[in-house]
């Protein structure tokens, strides 16, 4: 996959408009905005038809760990877009439900959830928009009549609990066996990033460029006449990137000791689509005397 990109870095020119911006060091700080239509992966799992009603309305429902396929918990911070259930029938009502952890392993928060939806028989899919952070668990709550929220599945766990709690409550869970959560959910990740500061320096005509992340993935920075660099993040946060010169840009920096250069940094967060930022940077070199 890394490498892969990197082909495409390399191949694909630069077709955005650039944000023209003074870059001090260590006063530089831009929030670059989502791409409009994120690309998106799959949390949770379905049963491959509708299975008999097995759960008891009136009650939260979450599996915090599966025996294999999708987990039911974001990898990545970013947004759920759509949630997916195989329903035995009409007449329950489904929430969907984001919990949290707790310091209590016992223990789940909710954090959001979703407006009341009316079950049809077959495959019901509900477009939201609910924020996440990694971590963080889909789950249900269950409505009038009983339903497949559960299917079978040998040694995976369900938990459940009485009643619906509220956002930002917290409680314990008992263990239903044998069976996995009939839910699924599409996750867009996040690939918002920001430029926190770049640092000059004029004896080699370099400099360095921090990015910090929303998410795992791949930033790489390009540009006319700059050197390519790329780094793989297995978790958000912080990178740093060398900027150098390159060929006759290089050259003609050294002769000038100073030049403007178009610089593109893109960030590939894991599963998503890739977000692109483009700015004018200034590199000063100290042109070294003439030798009489």
């Amino acid at each position: 996959m890394e490498g892969f990109l990197k082909r495409v870095i390399a191949r694909t020119p630069n077709r955005r408009h650039p944000l023209r911006c003074g870059a001090a060091v260590g006063a530089v700080a831009f929030v670059i905005a989502a791409a409009p239509a994120p690309a998106s992966v799959t949390i949770g799992q379905l049963p491959s038809a509708a299975p008999s009603p097995t759960c008891t309305p009136n009650f939260d429902y979450l599996e915090p760990s599966v025996t294999a396929g999708n987990l039911y918990n974001a990898r990545e911070a970013g947004t759920i877009t759509s949630w997916t259930t195989y329903s035995s029938g009409p007449g329950a009502t489904y929430v969907l439900k984001i919990f949290r952890r707790t310091t209590d392993p016992d223990a789940f928060q909710v954090i959001a959830h979703s407006p009341p939806h009316d079950l049809s028989t077959g495959l019901n899919t509900v477009a939201v928009s609910i924020p996440v952070r990694s971590g963080d668990m889909i789950g249900l709550h269950e409505g009038g009549l009983s339903n497949s929220c559960t299917f079978p599945k040998a040694g995976d766990t369900v938990l459940n609990r009485a009643g619906s709690l509220p956002d930002g409550a917290g409680g314990t869970f008992s263990a239903q066996n044998n069976v996995r959560l009939n839910l699924s959910a599409v996750l867009a990740p996040g690939n918002g990033f920001t430029l926190g500061g770049i640092t000059r320096d004029r004896k080699t005509g370099t400099a360095t460029v921090t990015v910090t992340t929303s998410n795992p993935g791949l930033v790489a920075l390009t540009g006319k006449g700059l050197k390519k660099r790329s780094k793989t993040l297995a978790v958000p946060g912080p990178v740093t990137l060398g900027i150098a010169t390159a060929g006759k840009t290089k050259r003609r920096l050294e002769r000038k000791g100073r030049i403007t250069l178009p610089l593109t940094l893109t960030f590939w967060p894991t599963g998503g689509d890739p977000n692109v930022q483009t700015i004018n940077l200034k590199l000063r070199k100290n042109r070294q005397p003439v030798s009489l």
